[in-house]
């Protein structure tokens, strides 16, 4: 069993002092993930896993971290749960200010921090958030409609063509 993530974490000394966390979070725990999860035992049990490296990168204060979790959402297609295996990664450049998000190298996505602790756990939250497909579906055909629809479509229908004739008429 990994170590559990920190809930709270002060970046700016985890940068001084060069800290990687390395654990997970239980998914139970993650309320604005739980919204967009299927309601199954496995969301219920499941755990988020993440590895984060404070350091400076460039001469930035830095975040760079990897986030993943199996979770099973709800197919758009039949409604039923599908699991999905979601993942992340991210490079935030630390900044204080506005001022500084500018001057910031292109290869950081700039993260506002403050002098106090702050969320771990809400961060690595957004990042399985933002890494969540836009529409969950079975790979194969899960719906007992459209494998009736694939059926029909594969099935040439003669058409009845009330105009034909007049093309004989016209020559």
């Amino acid at each position: 069993m990994q170590n559990k993530l920190p809930q709270n974490v002060d970046f700016l000394k985890q940068v001084e002092r060069n800290s990687c966390y390395e654990g997970v979070w239980p998914i139970a725990e993650c309320e604005r993930l739980k919204q967009a999860l299927a309601e199954t035992e496995c969301n219920q049990s499941g755990e988020v896993r993440a590895k984060l490296k404070f350091g400076v990168q460039a001469g930035t204060p830095c975040l760079d971290g990897r986030v993943e979790a199996d979770l099973e959402l709800d197919c758009q297609r039949c409604m039923e749960p599908v699991s999905i295996h979601v993942e992340g990664g991210f490079r935030f450049g630390l900044i204080r200010s506005e001022a500084e998000a500018e001057m910031l190298p292109k290869e950081f996505e700039p993260f506002m921090v403050t002098d106090s602790e702050q969320s771990l756990i809400e961060l690595v939250e957004d990042e399985l958030l933002l890494s969540l497909p836009i529409v969950a579906r079975h790979e194969e055909q899960c719906s007992e409609i459209l494998q009736k629809h694939k059926e029909d479509d594969s099935v040439q229908h003669d058409t009845h063509r009330p105009f034909a004739g007049l093309k004989d008429l016209m020559n």
